[in-house]
């Protein structure tokens, strides 16, 4: 749509700031519109190409725009800032958009399809869940410390000591607060329960799954790991290749590179997947506890990085070959195998 005009889109709630740009970089319009007008704006204009800045609510427009036979993309933010001229505004923001859109060098963020994002919803509501069960532990945990009843750690012996605490008369638990514990109790155990049926649903969700069932092969990967890898990645056709995906995700090293000296200073902590390299970095890290005796080739190879660089640096390491193992999975459709290392060693 290189003859189309390019329409750069700065979203938010209620107001959608939109702004229209020539092939040749003439600007026609940079106007807001209400959700309303938008959506009828995007009827009534000819097939052409509408960026839109990742933020909440980019997905449901891509999808909208798409029906209306428009090109679209998604860009990140940090793609964005650098084409801003002048002062943060709407107006400024869109144009910026449609600048960064037509740079054959801008990086686009993947589209999610609705499934997708419907088991990117799950895992969320999961966190949220498990957030606010923690949250709610550490308060009354805190509360009676204040009135010298010190809970050991753990949720098991939370739940245990609650009900022991509210039937003793003798601690000084003052009568005016038992209620209110007696409340929070039983609102803890409501969550223990939401978080065990969501943890069920999940599970059934990756069983009937092909492609996340495909992903809970690979060593470290569990149901909530292969959901978020799955609606983070797709079918693998954003990415080019199974270390684009790594970078994307910040697992590969940053590079702070000049004079051709290559300097690795570690993983980024900026630019990365942060939600979903922790639960990959956790997997890894809980797998590689697990390894006693070496049974595959990998597993020799996780045991000689874990003596060579340490536990950190080989958690780190199987997350981004997981990831890079699990773009071609989802790419080629295949299944993933474990070559045994008795067999390996026998031929």
């Amino acid at each position: 749509m290189k003859n189309h005009n390019t329409i750069g889109v700065d979203l938010a709630k209620n107001v959608i700031q939109v702004c229209a740009v020539t092939p040749r970089g003439k600007q026609l319009h940079n106007k807001a519109l209400s959700r309303k007008k938008f959506s009828e704006y995007l009827t009534k204009q000819k097939p052409g190409l509408v960026a839109f800045e990742a933020c909440a609510t980019a997905h449901y427009w891509v999808r909208y725009a798409q029906a209306q036979g428009h090109e679209v993309k998604i860009l990140p933010a940090l793609a964005v800032y650098p084409f801003r001229q002048g002062h943060k505004t709407d107006a400024n923001d869109a144009l910026a958009v449609s600048e960064a859109a037509v740079r054959p060098n801008v990086k686009e963020a993947p589209l999610k399809t609705v499934e997708q994002q419907g088991l990117q919803s799950i895992q969320r509501s999961r966190e949220l869940l498990v957030q606010d069960r923690t949250a709610l532990s550490n308060h009354i945990r805190s509360i009676l410390l204040e009135f010298g009843i010190a809970i050991p750690k753990g949720f098991s012996t939370l739940h245990t000591r609650i009900p022991e605490i509210l039937e003793e008369g003798d601690n000084e638990l003052p009568d005016s607060y038992r209620a209110t514990l007696h409340l929070l109790y039983g609102w803890l155990c409501n969550l223990r329960e939401d978080i065990t049926f969501v943890n069920k649903e999940i599970d059934a969700l990756v069983r009937q799954h092909v492609a996340c069932h495909r992903l809970t092969a690979l060593e470290g990967i569990g149901p909530i790991g292969a959901i978020l890898l799955y609606s983070t990645l797709g079918t693998g056709a954003a990415f080019k290749n199974g270390r684009e995906f790594a970078a994307y995700l910040g697992l590969t090293p940053k590079q702070y590179s000049s004079g051709g000296k290559v300097n690795l200073v570690g993983i980024s902590k900026r630019i990365a997947n942060k939600r979903l390299r922790a639960v990959l970095i956790q997997g890894a890290r809980a797998y590689i506890n697990h390894i006693k005796e070496p049974k595959t080739t990998k597993d020799r190879w996780i045991s000689g990085l874990v003596q060579r660089a340490g536990y950190g640096k080989a958690s780190v390491a199987l997350a981004n070959k997981n990831v890079r193992t699990a773009w071609a999975i989802l790419t080629q459709g295949t299944e993933y195998r474990k070559t045994q290392l008795a067999a390996l060693l026998a031929a």
